[in-house]
């Protein structure tokens, strides 16, 4: 048995099932999307240009080489597709690319290797933070939680407005995920050198 909240709108009353409320699936699911899209950009990015990933590997000790950077972007970019086309298995694989990239962040800032970028956009100015080893972490949480859940990151048989405006929104979060690890740390490096 499940509560039911009514309310009068117009002499109607419009009743919602306690039951039905799933905002934590739907926010655990719009992270995941976010972060499948930035997946797949990141992926893209380290096909252009390899060279920052294969730095950033290169001062980790890891194996670096161009084709093993380029390799990972299309790695990245299949397990995204896959990941927002049909769910399953590939979005654990995604949580477990999070998993790796939230380790390697802390590994590298907590003993100090002196990377100038991490490597996950293709771009030298994009030096490992706090903030990404946090969007990592909540990546990685929401993907686990959709993988578990069988769910998708994104519900293709939302009604076609609906899908529309998810996806849209899904755009402009991975534009905002993007800005938040690319401009906002150089943004507070500024702020505190005044």
């Amino acid at each position: 048995m499940s509560a039911t909240l009514g309310s009068r709108l117009d002499g109607e009353t419009l009743a919602l099932d306690a039951a039905t409320v799933t905002l934590p699936p739907v926010v655990a699911q719009a992270v995941a999307a976010i972060a499948l899209g930035l997946l797949g950009a990141s992926g893209i990015m380290k096909l252009v240009d390899p060279e920052p990933t294969t730095g950033a590997m290169n001062v980790a000790h890891l194996p670096s080489s161009n084709t093993l950077s380029r390799l990972l972007g299309l790695v990245e970019i299949g397990v995204a597709i896959v990941a927002l086309a049909i769910a399953g298995p590939s979005v654990l694989l995604g949580a477990g690319l999070y998993a790796a990239f939230a380790v390697f962040t802390v590994v590298a800032i907590v003993s100090g290797i002196p990377l100038q970028s991490c490597g996950c956009f293709g771009k030298e100015d994009t030096p490992p933070t706090a903030i990404h080893v946090t969007f990592n972490g909540f990546a990685t949480i929401a993907l686990l939680w959709v993988f578990f859940s069988g769910r998708g990151a994104i519900d293709w048989a939302l009604p076609t407005l609906e899908l529309v405006l998810y996806l849209g929104f899904t755009v402009i979060g991975v534009y905002t995920a993007y800005l938040l690890m690319t401009r906002l740390p150089q943004a507070l490096a500024l702020t505190s050198s005044r």
